[in-house]
């Protein structure tokens, strides 16, 4: 049997993106589902797994960042893994760009560089999506090859995505959100913060009137992906000195993000690294 490093992780991200049909490339939002508000800055589309601007953080934001839960070798426990911190580097976002690259749900995620820190510890490698040119811009990569390394599948599964993110009833769960933000807004003096709220209450409106809207749904819907991490590899600290990485076999990134709340613009994440070890 295969001797392997498992890396589990899973935690809450920020994605401040457009979505259809607005353009890709929107910076406030206009006529999809999110919006920045006012006093907020400019939607960038990058995903956020750690230590987010504070200037983009809503009320009743879950809190984020997406951290090691479980690392096993060959079966057993690795102490000094649970609890790192789990990054991707360079300012990734979906690159889908209305479905001029891809179709939906199986956009990629550019760059993909996962990077894993803590004390005593920092690992990281990088998936490169074109071995024939591994510095292609993204549109100069055949769709065939992009698909290679985006969503396997995007689909709704209640009972797994509610399980992490907690959550119980998706159309309930608009409106207590609704209701905490009247409440907030009732208590608001200040003029900019107040028209950020009743644009938040808006939109959750719109889903509290339509248990079938996207602002319900996609609470229990999922992108799944699973591709391999095949740049070069950084592993120091005394956590990994004790264990043979194979560091030119092709790690695998096994991940899914679902549970969108389109009134925060996050989500939950939740996955593995598999790296295979050398025989000692």
């Amino acid at each position: 049997m295969a001797r392997e490093l498992t890396i589990e992780y899973g935690g809450w991200f920020i994605a401040r993106l457009a979505t259809d049909p607005d353009p890709t490339d929107e910076p406030r939002g206009v006529s999809g589902s999110t919006f920045a508000l006012a006093g907020e800055p400019d939607l960038d589309r990058v995903i956020v797994l750690n230590d987010p601007d504070p200037a983009v953080l809503r009320s009743h934001m879950p809190p984020i960042g997406v951290s090691v839960t479980r690392a096993t070798a060959d079966g057993a426990q690795v102490s000094g893994l649970a609890g790192a911190k789990v990054d991707l580097l360079g300012d990734p976002v979906f690159e889908n760009r209305n479905f001029v690259l891809t179709f939906a749900g199986r956009e990629p995620i550019v760059p993909f560089h996962l990077e894993i820190t803590g004390p005593e510890l920092r690992l990281e490698r990088r998936m490169v999506m074109w071995d024939e040119q591994p510095d292609a811009a993204v549109y100069e990569i055949p769709r065939t090859q992009l698909e290679k390394f985006g969503g396997r599948t995007f689909r709704t599964d209640a009972e797994l995505v509610l399980g992490e993110t907690g959550i119980g009833d998706p159309h309930t769960s608009r409106i207590e959100r609704r209701d905490l933000l009247r409440a907030d807004l009732a208590a608001e003096p200040d003029p900019v913060r107040r028209a950020g709220l009743e644009k938040r209450i808006r939109e959750l409106e719109i889903a509290v009137g339509d248990p079938a809207d996207e602002r319900v749904v996609n609470l229990t819907a999922l992108e799944e992906f699973c591709f391999p991490l095949t740049g070069k590899v950084v592993a120091d600290g005394a956590v990994l000195a004790p264990l043979p990485l194979d560091q030119e076999a092709p790690w695998t990134a096994e991940f899914w993000m679902g549970g969108w709340d389109a009134d925060l613009m996050c989500a939950y994440l939740k996955g593995t690294l598999t790296v295979p070890l050398l025989d000692a």
